[in-house]
């Protein structure tokens, strides 16, 4: 089917404009570059594509470093280890530029705009993923920066051939059956962005329940209505939708089970690794749809250059749709991904755990809450008080305000089950040739337990949790350790608790 394909639409237009040669001596503009999925990007953009032109990346002074200072760190990652050996003349290609997406224009200046008059290829990852956002915040982030891209491209970027924007597999969650398609939109965008700088903060977001229809938070109901702001500028600009599910590890590229970030599973796996959550409120069978990021940057790529090639001559108002997201077999049960994570945590646990990893989900709201309060909040109140008390500044109350905030927001979503059709994103490979497959195409696994989960914690521990593998031996007798004194812990709790039901059995037969 591949083949046919291939060769049916180079008969039909002639020739076969590889990827790599859609890429070459093309100057691309990127927002969100200093993302997850923006690093992976822009990483796989050099290596996979050494002709290409200057990666013009949007980016802001941030905790008194330069935008320069900035670029120099985001390509010093481990990320780009393998690009180092093998091209390192490539790193240079990159370019910061000025701006701020909350901002008009973008915050960016004159004659940064201009520079981008050679822009042909446009990637707007830019977006707040934080669930709790103000709506005037989301609104920013979310809605306005994508009207400001997309005004500033088609009054600027003349040469343009293909610009992406990255929604999210979410952006409509009230359909649990979620086709690549645009959805009704649940309010008129354009009176959403006037309302921002007329009205306060407070009263947008009095009016959110009203204005958004039950979407479950700002996040997705900005997202939703940014695909309405696409739909308004595809008679103007070759635009495309990608909408990634649960963006995870990398699978392959450019190394397995890279990740920069303690969102969602992952901050789930690092938080019970090091023994602070003992519970969380989810259907145990209920089941999540993850993605790798290297999947998604591959069909981002892949999307611009269908739209650049494939579907340059289509008339106005056409606007691919990819859904980046696997089956629902492929998806993992948060039972079946918590217990393989547990395995790894004990295997290869963390050198600096509080104590053992141990927990379990629940549906049970009121065993949820006692667990809740006497596994994971008291015991850390009892803590601060200790490390108070030896004149250091405690922190684990903090910390667990911090995981109950993010359990409550993912709430909706871990309680929730969705199915992505996905037809038009896996009919992006059998357009390609056999040397662009073997590059830009990709193979999930029937199932993402095994190598994939267990790659993801080992590189969690190098990365994001700074613990070298020299710390292994070490973790393990602390683990064995920490096993002991639990046990012991819990037999006299036993004892304790035997005795005092014997003495109220026998005070009460006297």
């Amino acid at each position: 089917m591949a083949a046919s394909q291939t060769e049916m639409w180079t008969a039909q237009s002639g020739c076969y404009e590889s990827v790599t040669e859609f890429y070459a001596n093309t100057d691309v503009f990127l927002t969100g570059g200093t993302g997850f999925l923006g690093k992976v990007l822009i990483e796989k953009l050099l290596r996979s594509c050494p002709d290409i032109g200057h990666i013009f990346v949007l980016m802001r002074n941030k905790r008194g470093k330069s935008i320069e200072t900035r670029v120099s760190e985001l390509v010093s990652c481990p990320l780009f280890d393998r690009l180092r050996e093998e091209n390192k003349s490539a790193l240079s290609k990159v370019i910061p530029v000025f701006g701020d997406i909350t901002q008009l224009r973008l915050g960016m200046y004159d004659e940064d705009i201009q520079r981008l008059s050679n822009v042909s290829v446009a990637f707007h990852l830019a977006a707040s993923v934080r669930f709790d956002d103000p709506l005037r915040d989301a609104i920013k982030t979310n809605i306005c920066s994508t009207q400001e891209l997309f005004e500033i491209l088609r009054t600027t970027a003349t040469k343009i051939r293909a610009v992406v924007h990255v929604s999210t597999a979410y952006s409509n969650p009230e359909n649990l059956h979620v086709e690549e398609k645009l959805y009704p939109p649940k309010y008129d965008w354009k009176k959403l962005v006037q309302a921002v700088d007329r009205y306060e903060p407070e009263t947008l977001d009095a009016l959110m329940e009203k204005l958004s229809q039950n979407s479950p938070n700002t996040y997705t109901y900005t997202k939703g209505l940014a695909e309405q702001v696409c739909n308004d500028y595809s008679d103007e600009l070759p635009l495309a939708i990608v909408r990634p599910s649960v963006v995870l590890f990398t699978i392959q590229e450019p190394m397995s089970g890279w990740v920069d970030n303690f969102n969602g599973p992952t901050g789930m796996l690092v938080s019970a690794g090091i023994g602070i959550t003992r519970t969380a409120y989810l259907r145990p069978r209920n089941r999540i749809n993850i993605i790798p990021v290297d999947v998604v940057v591959k069909t981002i790529l892949l999307a611009a250059w269908k739209r650049g090639t494939i579907e340059r001559t289509c008339g106005p108002n056409h606007l691919p749709i990819y859904n980046s997201a696997v089956t629902y077999e492929q998806s993992l049960e948060y039972q079946e991904m918590l217990d393989r994570g547990k395995e790894y945590l004990y295997a290869v646990p963390f050198s600096r755990m509080l104590w053992v990893p141990r927990g379990y989900p629940t549906d049970w709201k009121a065993l949820y809450y006692f667990k809740l309060i006497f596994t994971m909040l008291l015991p850390s109140f009892l803590l601060d008080l200790l490390i108070r008390m030896f004149g250091h500044k405690p922190f684990l109350m903090k910390l667990q305000s911090r995981i109950y905030g993010s359990e409550v927001s993912l709430r909706y979503f871990v309680r929730h089950e969705w199915e992505f059709d996905t037809k038009q994103t896996d009919n992006l490979i059998d357009l390609l040739d056999e040397k662009d497959r073997s590059t830009f195409g990709w193979y999930m696994p029937r199932n993402l337990t095994g190598k994939y989960l267990e790659n993801a914690y080992i590189t969690i521990r190098r990365y994001l949790m700074k613990d070298p593998d020299e710390t292994i031996p070490y973790a393990k007798r602390k683990l064995a350790r920490m096993i002991l004194v639990d046990r012991i812990i819990q037999i006299i709790a036993g004892c304790l608790t035997l005795v005092a039901i014997c003495r109220s059995m026998f005070a009460g037969s006297l």
